[in-house]
């Protein structure tokens, strides 16, 4: 195959590939005049026309395969190459493959002229005044932050900017549901609207997700698509957990416009590839921020940011936009808007009319959640709107059948002539901790832990109070340790307190994510901190509760234990307002593990034990799981079985399984119910008799291990 066949068939395969189409004309002579013969029939015509239109319209998606297909082919090339030395490679020059294709077929650049967007000179005063009107009729109660958010952004086209340095260096500040990332995101969509940006993308990069340096690729991947992408934004999150080795790139990146990577790295079908030969023509050795505008978001204050890059830093953040807790006035506002956005969306996706009155709107006030911001009363009013398809999915309504809101017993309804529905999806604070206290009082003995936990509702309320009122709080740290045998409730009473605290508002959530030793620590080197830090991800706004905690430090030369307690104990101290850790096991065992790193026993100041149940106390939990169930045990019964219980208890408590052990009492009497019940039909199906109980002890004595004495010790290592 000659060398003009090779390169007008690579030319065809990539027209096809975008267009599907051949050429407008066929000629092996480039120099050879072309003629366009047009036929006067009018269907030919109109369809010349539209391949034309097409032609041009895939130019643009052309160029774009040309880019990607760059290595592929120069690949090719030396393929080809090998295989055959008489193809030439200027048969893969790109440049004249592309200028060949316009000529060949019939294409012309800017028929449709691409997008234009405002020079850096023509960027006016009045045009960010408008941008900022959008804002302030977005964001409610924030008009000064989002003044100086318009002077952040605008400051380069007043400034101008330093080549390869980014655009700017901004702090934004403020309390958690203030509107931080909402601000930004508003401001990239306007100034897109606005042709100052070519794209509204926000790139946002949440430094607390890279935990060791076993994620470095994964972070430099994410770092080089928020650099190379259209979006001119990237904002930077939770930097205060971040891996000290990720926040020295950052702060270059902010200080001095690049990053110099460790390692050289190559360009793979978009992804960054550490490389390893060092044999390549283009390698990636460092990321450029030029242009871009880094965004760094705290909860903290400004002066608290220096802990974490430094000085320097701070000398290159040009601007700091402060955001404020929503006022009342604000929050009102909020609610106006979301009222209305209800009512607009409920008449025209579910056919229903209503207005929104003035107590659902009171009572949304009143349950505002001032730690999540706007976000709490968007999510209410999500809620509502949630309750109200149920409405209209579960019954047919005609549309004179009016719906009425209202609050009934302080919860919001809506009601209807033939049907009523709860508004609010979840339960009130109120309900929920009423909910929790029954449940802790149908719970049996533990009578110091129930009172510990209802201690702690006095003192959250009476600090959020002191907050509210601009005083110093006093937090006290909420991780705890349980202690004591299997079935003793210590899982129950976890579960309950994270209900509880979600409940008195000092968790977000309210979960318990339960793991042990095999969900923290991997089987390979730097793997263990990132397992780690996934599961206590997870368990934010909650409770994580470590069963056999003890299990975790398996002495001095268990690196991958030491490395999860380590991850543990920096993550507790990050995330201190919305997470809590029980560690739970054997007494002694747990006395051990607390030595095993310096920061445990400060962390955990609330030691709970969990004593073995009394004989009485299993005869009233046999009672409750046979109710559970549909039975009844026969009051003839009580006396032997809590004696039973006792002697149970006495000889291995541990053994047994306190808890457990009732329960299984009980089903093993259901058992022998049913063989009796075979025997007599007639005989009551709910009733567990004193027949149906085997009271015989199977438990093996508890065996006494005699820990050595100082002077075990010393006669051992030969001093006497």
């Amino acid at each position: 195959m000659s060398r003009d066949d090779r390169r007008r068939e690579e030319k065809e395969r990539l027209w096809n590939e975008v267009l599907n189409k051949n050429r407008t004309y066929e000629s092996t002579d480039a120099s050879q005049e072309i003629e366009l013969v047009i036929n006067a029939n009018e269907k030919q015509e109109k369809e010349r026309r539209n391949t034309m239109k097409s032609a041009d319209l895939a130019m643009e998606e052309l160029n774009k395969i040309l880019k990607k297909q760059q290595k592929d082919l120069e690949e090719l090339s030396s393929q080809m190459k090998d295989l055959d030395h008489s193809i030439d490679p200027s048969l893969m020059d790109m440049e004249q493959l592309e200028k060949d294709i316009k000529r060949d077929y019939g294409t012309q650049e800017n028929i449709f002229p691409k997008e234009e967007f405002h020079e850096p000179a023509t960027v006016s005063e009045n045009l960010f005044e408008e941008v900022y009107n959008v804002l302030i009729s977005k964001i409610m109660g924030q008009k000064d932050a989002l003044r100086q958010m318009i002077i952040a952004f605008r400051r380069p086209y007043v400034m101008g900017t330093e080549s390869g340095k980014p655009k700017n260096v901004i702090l934004i500040s403020g309390p958690s549901g203030s509107g931080r990332h909402e601000a930004v995101t508003q401001m990239a969509r306007s100034l897109y609207e606005k042709k100052v940006f070519a794209s509204d993308a926000v790139y946002t990069i949440d430094m607390s997700r890279y935990t060791s340096g076993a994620q470095e690729s994964i972070f430099l991947q994410d770092l080089y698509e928020a650099l190379t992408g259209e979006g001119s934004i990237i904002c930077f999150e939770h930097f205060e957990n971040g891996f000290p080795a990720f926040l020295r790139m950052v702060d270059s990146l902010a200080t001095d416009g690049r990053v110099v990577l460790n390692k050289r790295y190559v360009l793979t079908k978009g992804v960054l590839v550490e490389n390893q030969t060092g044999l390549v023509k283009e390698s990636v050795d460092s990321l450029s921020a030029e242009g871009k505008y880094l965004v760094f978001i705290t909860s903290q204050k400004p002066s608290k940011v220096q802990d974490y890059f430094g000085a320097d830093f701070m000398y290159h953040v040009l601007d700091t936009v402060t955001l404020k807790q929503l006022d009342e006035e604000s929050v009102k506002a909020i609610i106006e808007n979301q009222s209305a956005s209800l009512a607009s969306r409920v008449r025209e996706n579910l056919k229903i009319s209503l207005t929104v009155p003035e107590e659902i709107k009171d009572w949304v006030f009143r349950h505002f959640d001032k730690t999540q911001g706007a976000y709490s009363i968007t999510a209410q009013f999500y809620d509502f709107y949630v309750s109200l398809s149920e409405m209209a999915l579960k019954e047919a309504r005609n549309d004179n059948d009016p719906v009425v809101l209202k609050v009934v017993n302080d919860v919001p309804m809506a009601a209807c002539d033939h049907m009523e529905v709860r508004l609010s999806r979840s339960k009130n604070s109120q309900e929920e901790i009423d909910a929790v206290n029954a449940e802790l009082d149908e719970i049996v003995g533990l009578d110091m832990v129930k009172n510990y936990i209802r201690s702690l509702q006095s003192h959250i309320a009476m600090q959020q109070r002191r907050r509210e009122q601009g005083m110093k709080t006093a937090e006290v740290s909420k991780h705890m340790i349980f202690t004591g045998n299997p079935g003793t409730g210590k899982t129950t009473i976890a579960r309950l307190i994270s209900r509880y605290m979600k409940a008195i508002g000092a968790l977000s959530q309210g979960q318990l994510v339960e793991v042990t030793r095999a969900d923290l620590v991997a089987q390979y080197v730097g793997q263990t901190a990132p397992l780690t830090m996934s599961v206590i991800k997870s368990a934010i706004g909650g409770v994580l509760f470590i069963d056999e905690a003890y299990s975790l430090y398996r002495g001095k030369d268990d690196s991958f234990g030491l490395e999860a307690i380590d991850t543990l104990v920096k993550a507790m101290e990050d995330n201190r307002d919305d997470l809590i850790v029980i560690l739970a096991g054997y007494s002694k065992e747990m006395a051990s593990f607390l030595e095993s790193n310096s920061g445990l026993k400060s962390r955990f100041p609330n030691l709970i034990h969990f004593p073995d149940y009394t004989g009485e106390e299993l005869r009233k939990i046999a009672a409750l799981q046979a109710k559970s169930k549909g039975y009844v045990i026969d009051e003839a019964v009580n006396e032997k079985l809590e004696a039973y219980f006792n002697e149970v208890q006495s000889i291995n408590a541990a053994e047994a399984g306190n808890g457990r052990l009732a329960r299984n009492v009980v089903e093993d009497a259901i058992l022998r119910q049913s063989e009796r019940l075979v025997k007599d039909p007639e005989a009551d199906m709910s009733a567990l008799l004193l027949e149906d109980f085997d009271f015989t002890v199977k438990i093996k004595p508890k065996e006494e291990k005699k820990s050595p004495t100082l002077d075990d010790l010393l006669k051992m290592a030969g001093n006497h």
